[in-house]
């Protein structure tokens, strides 16, 4: 067993004992301040993962955990989500939250991301899918004395019970079929002969499980009531970090081992993408919680993702790609600014947000660009990543898609400048100053930039991407 291959997974479990022993350890009244531990251990974590750069191009767990380019740029993805979501908890946190308790949770999470960028076995996929959503489960419901957060928590636990029943039964079929549960078994009887309707049917109930983790219709129904009443940190670990979770494994189950059967799943996708972009982007419309709307949004976003996976090519692979993290530096500035506007004012509701150019500036400022991003803007980054899904989709033939996509692009550029006008046309209920720490200031400052520079220059990030897609 090639040990070498799992060092940052490795560390991250390290980190989840010394979490642990820490939140038995330390007072609850300082716990607040694990946040820098738990900031130093997603470091250490990036720091090995440099080390594998370029990867070993190797496999251990008989074969059901690969390194390779495409799991290093998706955990790099991760650390970065998980970073962003530790300083968010620095502000939402009070001084008496057990942040011990939570960050092993996180952690734990991360954990699951990791093994699902590496996985290459369909119980591997299991194990990383239960870790990520079992710990989602407990950090939604987190505030035990907030009715919503414990409503949220058990809706997300009965919907994904539900979910993950699909997918156990999907892989029970498809080891039926191969005989194995490793990609490359069921690649080799995949090319072997005819396909039978079992294992027709094991793929599109694991698609089913998998639709579930991205919000995808018809399983979106879990998302608004979840984005609401979680505690923003974790909205933000769900918006971004469950997401890119289950469209990596996406991308591993279909572009890597059903590729041949794309006759069968890629017109099911597409007609998947084209309800999900619909239903996301007009149900947005009329909210008046940002964090619903936010939730709304992100199911139009996992619409155009779907809509990248059913080109069941290398240009929809790479568009998807950009895609993920384009998004990622979008959605976590708008969560990094409503955690900080929540916590200053007390409140989620857009009229919160009225006045917010005179009252912070700055916030405003990084509320803008982040929201016109994820509207598809130029020259921002949101604009590229779907300009390449549509441009590779239209390379498929799907014309109609592509206008169905870029119909949805004008509709969800309405309820973004919505949130726009009331910051800087309305009135400000006051005029009071809604204070930002300096790690706020930076770190926004990071995404911002992050956005703008992804908008602009693309090339070197293009090409980086094109390395990392699995040949």
């Amino acid at each position: 067993m090639n040990w070498s291959l799992l060092t940052v997974e490795l560390a991250v479990c390290a980190w989840i004992l010394l979490l642990l022993a820490a939140d038995l350890l330390v007072p609850p009244a300082r716990q607040r301040s694990l946040w820098g531990f738990a900031l130093a251990g997603v470091a250490v974590a990036a720091a090995l993962l440099a080390t594998q750069q370029p990867p070993p191009l190797g496999d251990t767990f008989q074969d059901s955990f690969l390194v390779d380019r495409f799991s290093v740029y998706c955990k790099y993805l991760f650390l970065l989500t998980t970073a962003v979501v530790i300083v968010m908890t620095r502000i939402a946190f009070r001084p008496s939250s057990h942040a011990g308790a939570f960050y092993v949770l996180l952690f734990t999470a991360l954990l699951g991301m990791l093994v699902l960028a590496s996985m290459n076995d369909l119980l591997m996929l299991f194990l990383g899918l239960e870790l990520v959503t079992f710990s989602l489960y407990i950090m939604t419901a987190y505030l035990k004395t907030d009715p919503r957060s414990v409503e949220a928590g058990m809706k997300y636990l009965i919907v994904g019970s539900t979910s993950s029943g699909f997918l156990l039964f999907g892989i029970a079929l498809l080891y039926g079929f191969a005989g194995g549960t490793s990609f490359p078994v069921i690649r080799s009887t995949l090319a072997g002969g005819p396909i039978p309707l079992t294992a027709q049917a094991g793929l599109l109930l694991v698609l089913a499980g998998l639709g579930f983790k991205i919000a995808a219709v018809p399983f979106q129904f879990w998302a608004p009531d979840v984005y609401e009443g979680a505690p923003t940190p974790v909205t933000a670990l769900v918006a971004v970090g469950s997401k890119t979770a289950g469209i990596v494994a996406l991308l591993r189950v279909l572009d890597g081992v059903f590729l041949p059967l794309s006759p069968l799943w890629a017109p099911l996708l597409a007609g998947v993408s084209a309800v999900t972009m619909g239903y996301g982007n007009l149900a947005a419309i009329p909210q008046v919680n940002i964090k619903r709307l936010m939730a709304y949004s992100s199911i139009g976003h996992a619409g155009y993702l779907v809509m990248g996976l059913s080109t069941a090519s290398v240009p929809g692979v790479e568009a998807i790609l950009y895609y993920l993290l384009a998004y990622l530096f979008s959605t976590l500035t708008v969560f990094l600014v409503i955690v900080t506007v929540s916590e200053a004012i007390g409140g989620e509701s857009l009229e919160h947000y009225r006045g917010l150019s005179k009252r912070s500036a700055g916030l405003a400022a990084a509320m803008f660009i982040g929201l016109l991003s994820l509207a598809g803007v130029p020259p921002l980054a949101g604009f590229v990543g779907k300009l390449l899904v549509l441009l590779a989709t239209a390379e498929t033939g799907r014309l109609w898609l592509v206008l169905i996509g870029a119909i949805n692009v004008a509709v969800s550029l309405y309820y973004y400048l919505m949130v726009i006008k009331r910051m800087y046309l309305d009135e400000p209920r006051t005029t009071a100053p809604i204070p930002v720490n300096g790690l706020t200031a930076g770190v926004l400052a990071f995404l911002v930039l992050g956005i703008v520079v992804l908008g602009i220059v693309q090339d070197p990030f293009l090409q980086h991407i094109a390395l990392a897609v699995p040949p």
